[in-house]
């Protein structure tokens, strides 16, 4: 099962690293163009797509994963049955947004967006963006279902970004108004979803069979799927929380800022989410067979893996954040806020170090239980930010001075705080109810190694020479992967032998 899983998340980590590094000079050109602010805008623009996508997909793509790779080996009418509901749903579904946005953009732009000039103009692309996102996560997890990542990266990745940079780069030689990135997104995202649909109904199963009057979901399966709606729209709501809440309350600015640092550490989060389009149906698939065991291993195997990789990125990250933030912004602005870039990364390695916790927990009958941690998260933030609200931004407080500033250091914080708490929950959760943990011997060694080398980087302070930038990384990599050299080697056996 290693075997399988790093094979198929290979091609995800080269899809992955091959798209963000063309999306890290695509974002360089642009934001150095359209500045801050109009970054600022188009985050909020995204933000706003991506939470309307996740209400409007009903878990389907959950659903997809846990139960059509079961379907298929045992009975292939209900899985095509299940896929075509699937597929009607999420039609209907979009042609209600389309009308309704168009109905309400200008209303929303008016008393939510308030911050931000002209947003309705934004508000109404979302009209294409949202359907494409629901149906692209519709398709990309029936591919997931049947472990072929390989064709999402090399049509989803492989070919369309070189194909959005191209766009990008000859459209804003003559433009600097961050809508026409919008355009070229669209436009893409919708050629990518049409190629993935034709090669998957070709392929793999008909997407577009006879409907069987008899056919009704199980009543096992609408639990599930209602309970990973909610679980999705809560998940998404505590992640991109923060986000909406600088869009609504801050000027674009900062909304910009926030996205950019978010960008850079997110970077090494595209190991595990990956890692988690593979693993997530083989967790379904081991506990179904109560190979508790073997997932066991295999949770810590890949949490070793996933973090003997992405800490000395972060590590680097960290050494290295004036000369990455003057590549976003040369005014020199968005380096002021380089602390706050610390405290990301710091959360970015409490959410690394659990592994796949959450995928765990909604894949071995424990959704429940994130759903509740989800819930308890969402209303503390939406607390928390009123607090804040009113100690940094209410014009009447005469305890605090009114301050934009004080406001995103707060929102930062506790960024990473919930990020702190939410991974120990998952892995308490865990333990308890299943005696599962991420942590081998080997990945305790890891994070142990990897505290001094963080405290170090981020108190250094001295120019670089150009040789630095090539002698540093290496003496970090080698420095991680010779101390693992043999647990590296017995992992790399184990795939071999697996083939």
């Amino acid at each position: 099962m290693i075997g399988l899983i790093i094979r198929q998340a290979n091609w995800g980590i080269l899809g992955s690293i091959f798209g963000a590094i063309v999306g890290f000079f695509i974002k360089i050109y642009l934001i150095d163009i359209v500045g801050l602010t109009q970054w600022g805008k188009y985050a909020s623009f995204s933000a706003f797509s991506t939470l309307m996508s996740t209400i409007l997909s009903l878990g389907i793509p959950w659903l997809i994963v846990k139960y059509i790779p079961h379907f298929i080996e045992i009975d292939k009418d209900k899985a095509n049955q299940i896929i075509r509901k699937c597929f009607v749903y999420s039609l209907v579904l979009s042609i209600s947004f389309i009308c309704l946005i168009f109905s309400f953009s200008s209303i929303i732009d008016q008393y939510i967006y308030v911050k931000i000039n002209n947003f309705s103009d934004f508000l109404s692309l979302s009209a294409f963006q949202v359907p494409i996102a629901i149906f692209t996560g519709l398709i990309i997890a029936l591919y997931r279902s049947i472990f072929k990542i390989k064709e999402i990266v090399l049509y989803g990745t492989l070919v369309i970004v070189p194909i959005r940079a191209i766009l990008t780069f000859f459209v804003f030689t003559y433009f600097n108004n961050v809508l026409y990135f919008i355009y070229i997104e669209i436009f893409t995202s919708l050629l990518s979803l049409v190629i993935l649909l034709l090669l998957y109904n070709k392929n793999n199963l008909s997407l577009f069979v006879k409907r069987d009057p008899n056919f009704v979901f199980d009543t096992s399966i609408k639990r599930y799927s209602l309970n990973m709606y909610a679980n999705s729209v809560i998940t998404f709501f505590s992640a991109q929380f923060f986000t909406l809440i600088l869009s609504i309350l801050l000027p674009p600015i900062y909304t910009g800022v926030y996205s950019v640092l978010l960008t850079i550490s997110g970077v090494v989060l595209l190991l595990i989410n990956n890692l988690n389009t593979v693993f997530t149906p083989a967790i379904s698939k081991l506990f179904k067979a109560n190979n508790i065991d073997e997932l066991s291993e295999l949770y810590k195997k890949t949490t070793f893996i996933v973090n003997l990789i992405a800490f000395p990125i972060l590590i680097l990250f960290v050494f290295f954040t004036k000369p990455i933030l003057f590549l976003y912004d040369s005014t020199g602005h968005l380096y002021t806020y380089k602390y706050f870039f610390y405290i990301i990364i710091l959360a970015r390695l409490f959410r690394l170090s659990v592994g796949s916790a959450g995928s765990m927990l909604v894949m071995t009958g424990l959704e429940k239980y994130e759903l509740k941690m989800q819930i308890v998260r969402g209303f503390s933030m939406i607390f928390i930010s009123a607090v804040l609200y009113l100690l940094f931004l209410d014009e009447k407080n005469t305890i605090c001075n009114f301050s934009y500033e004080n406001f995103f250091i707060g929102i930062v914080i506790v960024f990473m705080l919930f990020s702190l708490l939410t991974e120990f929950y998952r892995v308490i959760s865990l333990y308890n109810k299943l005696s599962i943990h991420p942590y081998s011997k080997y990945t305790i060694r890891l994070i142990l190694l990897s505290i001094p080398l963080f405290y170090i980087s981020v108190i250094h302070d001295f120019d670089f020479a150009i040789l630095d930038y090539i002698f540093i990384p290496i003496f970090i990599l080698l420095l991680y992967f010779s101390l693992f050299y043999k647990k590296i080697k017995s992992i790399y056996k184990e795939i071999l032998i697996s083939d």
